[in-house]
């Protein structure tokens, strides 16, 4: 506490003047000094002015016996009222009786005066003194001591919240010189009151940037910031700073960077040392203030801790002088040498994050993520923007500078700028931020990952090193190996699915899992997935990958691009996190990276048994079965082989053979086998179109009689559900499982086939839903076209066969179906067929060529169902009894002409019933024509050149009128064609796929080599006309095998017609020779097969 002097009224004057002092003392006899109150040698008062609020002021002197006051009239200092105060205590002086003096005094004792008797009362109980804050009052004053230049400390005042946790809200700056207005935060304490009026009244001590603690004053302050327990080391979050023990200190000489030197106490454990009187220490480790045993007095070491510094190349008077006016215990001043040097400095750049602060207001700092460029002069390092002839260093008690190489510094900022990176400074988007020319960015903060990866390593050769600061947010790291492990899945079909894991080693030896990190990064980038951005990434030859904490690491480019590729579908569904592969992806990952290269790759036992499903000729060959009668070429063995591995593992998939390569001989060998093994315990349902159910049983009949088929089919089909179990195949057909849906429920199915299974592309129709209702522990799809319109008629198939392998319907569309169909993804392509590759067996006729025959004749029919049926045996019955009657009258060899016009009649209702002349009303349509119909778009699909054949024009004009509705291109040759040339050449020049052609005007005289396929779609009596129309495709200069198709209506004439051509060719050719033979035209017997009625 600074000691008042004794009050005169001459001492007045000479402090305010005697104008001043005269009418302060007129004030004060008139009683308007209200109020008066010493603590702690500031005296407070209360003076009536002419407002009508008396004026508040404070007063004080400092050590050295001069006036400090404060006053809140206008004038604020050293005015009438300070005047009158001092005549107030001057009177206080002269009471020469204390006792009486405070007899004298009535009325209440002042709040401050009452607050000091508390504490002197706790002080005498032994208690500690204490504020004490209500508990509504949640406001604190926080007092934060920061460094000062080199040898000082200064205090800064906050106030901020008291949270619930014990910690602080968010913190603003408070001015102490703020409690001299009338206005008093509610929230200080007396003894913050007292700090603050103190800090305020003594300007030598405060500053903009705070308050130095110094000298007698400064110790003063120290003191009570610390008592109050709200006292912190830089930062309102730091423990409070308590009071400690006296400790003892060193005075030694301390070098600044200017090679000047000044007298310090050196700490044991560097504590930072307060330059008070006496001096005090703080421990920020401990956040402990206590005094230091300095060994001098205090006034001396005041002195000795403010002494001006002793200059590097002061004389050597001066020297002498200091050391001889020093006193006992304290070190004379090192003995330095000073010398000079020029070396070439090293570039130094440190990655970090600034905050400047902008000009203005409101302008808030940002944050800038910059490479600080310094120079290293033989390990001093100064920043680029530094200007100086010299670079000084302090080595010990060595002073070594170095001469500045403008050179050094222009070719490192030249690197620099070549890298990409710019100075701060240049950034007009910030033009109110100041910050030092040595700071330098890039254009945006997502190019730091690259930059470090490919233009740190440029630097680095041109002799820069490269620093990166905790602070900074990309942080590079590299790896010493690469693994991917590749094995069985848990919790999910082995035959299915695979697990992948692929880590990383860094360089200290942390293990990192990429799987994850692929999945956040392409997560964030979709695009890239795509073929281009994969593309790219391959001719890279590294990648910095980002990882979970926000460092990057440099990752081979080809070897991410690939694993990316091969998993492709597993990020773009985003379930990475599971890494769950299909067979066909771990293989490929397996093949492309065994060869070698940085990644190392390794796989379990159990992959190698997948890897036979991936391809066709690795599956191991069937036994065929001793029932079969048939010779399989080497790709129906292969597809046999492929069915049998599939069952074995459990799994499911598509045979997609094109039209005409066996599909259906295929699949009953792989029933028969079952049944040749005993595995055939339950039946096999087999579904399909009706124009297929009979071409199902007869080649049931022709290849494998030993199978038993049952046909559920036509109105009685539900007098055959009994028998369902005895049968080896059950036929039905796709509307028809619909109906009889609840007796096809109940059996357990060994193999259930679905044959044309893009019958089911629509997964939600009732056939789709129905099937996967059926118990079966085998599934098959067969179909010539999996899919026709878009991929969604693929995944209701593998829906069916393997639900959820393609995920599910609109996580499909998601992954594989938008970016393939919409933006035509190759990527997602070439993923999604490596996906279905082992699950769809397809090959074309091109692919297996050499297996095929030169011609191969396929029979194609179809029932006629309701209205046609009953058509066909109306008229059927009616030209039996007429033919019955023209034998009777005039015997079988007379009959011909009647017997020939009643079948025509016969073969036109199974062709189509509007060729039958006389037919009134609406006519059935007809089944072999739709059958056609399905047919024809497949082939076309296919690449197919078709030739289609007919007795009948009429005919031909129904197909063509069907063929345009479907929009399929053709040409047309008939009788009245008399431009037979053009329509010759468009079908040979490959112009249209499909050629219309009557028997009669085709069938001799055309060269059509183009054509890969031919359909008889009506039976002609004599095979050799067949024959002729068929060698117009099949003949010399045919580089195709060629695929012949008679389609009949099952049961009817046709089909006898077909019987009768390899029973009685004979009886054909005298036929077509209008009976020129001796062989009769038919029997009795062969008239009454003719007409037999349908079953």
């Amino acid at each position: 506490m600074t000691e008042w002097p004794r009050i005169s009224e001459k001492r007045i004057q000479q402090w305010l003047g005697r104008a001043c002092s005269t009418r302060g003392k007129a004030y004060y006899r008139l009683g308007h000094v209200l109020d008066l109150a010493m603590d702690d040698g500031l005296l407070a008062a209360s003076v009536r002015g002419k407002e009508s609020d008396p004026y508040k002021l404070h007063i004080r002197f400092t050590s050295k016996a001069e006036l400090v006051s404060h006053c809140s009239c206008p004038v604020g200092a050293d005015c009438k009222h300070v005047a009158a105060a001092l005549y107030a205590w001057m009177n206080e002086q002269d009471e020469v009786d204390a006792e009486a003096k405070a007899e004298a005094a009535t009325g209440p004792v002042p709040f401050a005066f009452g607050q000091w008797l508390g504490a002197l009362d706790q002080v005498r109980d032994g208690q500690p003194v204490r504020d004490e804050f209500p508990d509504s009052v949640k406001q604190r004053m926080l007092y934060i001591l920061q460094p000062n230049g080199e040898r000082n400390v200064r205090m800064q005042c906050l106030t901020a919240r008291l949270l619930k946790d014990g910690g602080y809200g968010k913190a603003s700056v408070y001015s102490p010189v703020n409690i001299l207005s009338h206005h008093t935060p509610q929230y200080l304490l007396a003894s913050d009151e007292r700090i603050l009026r103190e800090v305020a009244m003594d300007r030598s001590l405060g500053s903009l940037h705070g308050y130095r603690l110094q000298g007698e004053d400064g110790l003063r302050i120290l003191k009570r910031i610390v008592a109050s327990g709200r006292c912190h080391w830089q930062s309102k979050d730091a423990p409070a700073i308590k009071r400690g023990e006296k400790r003892a200190g060193e005075w030694r000489w301390q070098l600044n960077s200017r090679g000047d030197q000044y007298l310090t106490l050196h700490m044991p454990a560097d504590e930072i040392v307060i330059p008070t009187s006496p001096p005090w220490f703080l421990d920020v480790h401990k956040a402990i203030c206590a005094p230091i045993d300095s060994a001098q007095p205090a006034t001396v070491a005041e002195i000795l801790l403010n002494m001006p510094a002793v200059e590097l190349d002061c004389s050597d008077e001066v020297l002498a002088a200091v050391r001889k006016h020093l006193p006992p215990g304290v070190p004379a001043p090192l003995a330095l040498t000073h010398e000079r040097r020029q070396v070439t400095p090293i570039p130094r750049l440190q990655l970090t994050t600034i905050r400047p602060q902008g000009r203005g207001y409101y302008r808030k700092p940002e944050a800038f993520h910059v490479a600080s460029l310094c120079m290293d002069y033989d390990g001093k390092r100064i920043t680029h923007s530094s200007r100086t002839e010299m670079i000084r260093s302090i080595r010990g008690d060595r002073v070594i500078d170095y001469t500045y190489d403008a050179a050094a510094h222009a070719r490192a900022v030249d690197a620099l700028c070549a890298s990409g990176l710019f100075p701060l400074r240049e950034q007009s988007m910030t033009p109110a931020v100041e910050v030092d020319e040595h700071y330098f960015i890039l254009p945006d903060d997502d190019q730091w990952p690259d930059w470090m990866l490919y233009e740190c390593a440029d630097l680095k050769e041109q002799g820069f090193v490269i620093e990166v600061m905790d602070d900074f947010p990309f942080r590079m790291e590299t790896a010493h190996s690469w693994h991917l492990q590749l094995g069985e899945s848990s919790g999910v079909s082995s035959a299915l699915m695979g697990h992948a894991s692929f880590t990383a080693t860094l360089d200290d030896g942390e293990e990192v899992d990429l799987i994850d990190a692929l999945a956040r990064w392409v997560g964030n980038q979709p695009k890239l997935l795509s073929e281009a951005s994969l593309a790219a990434m391959r001719e890279q030859q590294s990648i910095a990958l980002p990882m979970a904490d926000g460092r990057f690491l440099a990752a081979p480019a080809d070897a991410i691009a690939n694993i990316l590729h091969y998993m492709l579908d597993v990020f773009a569904s985003g379930g990475a996190a599971e890494a769950t592969l299909s067979v066909p992806q771990m293989l490929a990952l397996e093949e492309h990276f065994e060869g070698g290269g940085a990644v190392q790759v390794s796989s379990t036992a159990w992959l190698q048994q997948m890897r036979q499903l991936a391809d066709i000729a690795r599956v191991p060959a069937a036994v065929l079965p001793a029932g079969l009668q048939a010779t399989l070429r080497d790709y129906q063995h292969e597809g046999v082989n492929w069915m049998q591995m599939l069952r074995q593992m459990q799994l499911a998939g598509i045979l997609a053979d094109d039209m005409g390569l066996g599909k259906t001989v295929q699949a009953l060998t792989h029933i028969l086998i079952e049944k040749e093994a005993g595995r055939l315990q339950q039946p096999t349902l087999v579904i399909a179109p009706t124009s297929l159910m009979h071409n199902w049983r007869r080649e049931a009949k022709k290849f494998t009689p030993d199978l038993s088929v049952l046909v559920l089919h036509g109105p009685n089909r539900m007098e055959r559900f009994a028998e369902i179990a005895d049968f080896d195949i059950v036929l039905t057909t796709y509307p028809l499982l619909v109906r009889d849906f609840e007796v096809l429920e109940q059996q357990q199915w060994h193999l259930l086939i679905l044959d044309e299974a893009q019958y089911i592309k629509n997964a939600s129709s009732k056939a789709a839903q129905r099937v996967r209702r059926l118990m079966a522990s085998h599934k098959l799809c067969i179909t010539g076209t999996p899919m026709e319109n878009h991929l969604g008629e693929l995944w209701a198939q593998f829906d069916f066969l393997l639900p959820g392998y393609l995920h599910d319907k609109r996580q499909f569309a998601k992954v594989f179906r938008k970016p393939i169909e919409i933006q035509g993804d190759q990527a997602r392509q070439n993923a999604l067929n490596m996906r279905i590759r082992p699950f769809l067996l397809r090959r074309g006729k091109d692919q297996v060529a050499l297996e095929l025959p030169d011609k191969t004749e396929i029979i194609r029919s179809v029932d006629m169902e309701g209205a046609q049926r009953e058509l066909y045996e109306s008229v059927r019955l009616a030209m039996q009894k007429r033919v019955r009657d023209a034998v009777a009258s005039m015997g079988v060899a007379q009959s011909q002409i009647v017997v020939l016009d009643a079948l025509m009649k016969m073969r036109q209702v199974c062709c189509d019933p509007r060729l039958v002349s006389g037919l009134q009303g609406a006519l059935p349509a007809s089944a072999k024509l739709t059958m056609l119909m399905e047919m024809l778009p497949e082939m076309i699909e296919e690449g197919r050149r078709v030739l289609l054949f007919s007795q009948f024009t009429s005919m031909l004009k129904l197909i063509e009128a069907e063929v345009t509705a479907a929009g399929i291109d053709y040409v047309k040759l008939t009788g009245q064609t008399r431009d037979r040339e053009t329509p010759v050449e468009r079908f040979q020049n490959g112009e249209v796929p499909l050629f219309l052609i009557s028997l009669k005007a085709g069938g001799v005289g055309l060269n059509l080599t183009a054509a890969d396929t031919v359909i008889h779609y009506d039976p002609w009596w004599n095979p050799a006309v067949e024959a002729q129309a068929t060698d117009r495709a099949h003949r010399i200069g045919q580089d195709k095998a060629v695929f012949v198709y008679k389609l009949l209506t099952e049961g009817t004439v046709e089909e006898r017609i077909l019987e009768m051509q390899d029973r009685k060719r004979e009886l054909a050719d005298s036929i077509h020779q209008q009976g020129a033979g001796k062989v009769p035209l038919w029997t009795p017997a062969d008239l009454e097969s003719l007409f037999t009625p349908l079953g």
